[in-house]
């Protein structure tokens, strides 16, 4: 699989709405657990837009697979920071869409940040392993902050500043 890693656009909130519901139903990999709804998409999409963020997906043939955002900051004083969430579909995972997806995520993100930030659960070891080798740092832990479902996970914070990115990784 060769993606082609793009701006999101409009006409992608339906197909985009449908890939994040995919994955939050699974109750893994997202803090949402339930689809949004197309108006929240369509939301989302427009608030990236206007706060100047970042919003790419990752077409396979002419379907979408993978989604990033990086997303400014909320307040004065924190929107010098990028806060970056990503997903693939199951079926396309470990084809190296979401490293495609990440590095061009931080290639435009650090245009505007000079740092960006995520979280990430524990056990998602693989998305841990593709955030360490982007250079990024894990900044903190919070300890047992998830349970779902009986299992109890923690989450991880990382963090890269402009400085410290390679593009060439």
């Amino acid at each position: 699989m060769t993606p082609v890693v793009r701006a999101t656009t409009a006409e992608d909130a339906e197909a985009l709405q449908a890939l994040v519901g995919a994955v939050a139903l699974e109750r893994r990999y997202l803090g949402a657990t339930q689809p949004f709804t197309l108006e929240q998409t369509h939301g989302y999409l427009a608030h990236v837009q206007a706060s100047g963020g970042v919003a790419l997906v990752a077409d396979v043939d002419a379907r979408l697979v993978g989604w990033v955002d990086v997303l400014s900051g909320p307040f004065e004083g924190l929107t010098h920071y990028g806060r970056l969430g990503m997903g693939v579909a199951a079926d396309a995972r470990g084809q190296g869409i979401g490293r495609a997806l990440l590095l061009e995520a931080l290639r435009q993100g650090f245009e505007r940040f000079t740092r960006i930030e995520l979280e990430v659960f524990a056990s998602n070891t693989r998305a841990h392993a593709l955030y360490r080798r982007a250079g990024f740092v894990e900044e903190g832990r919070r300890r047992a902050a998830r349970i779902l479902d009986g299992v109890t996970d923690d989450i991880l914070m990382l963090g890269l500043l402009r400085e410290e990115w390679k593009p060439s990784r």
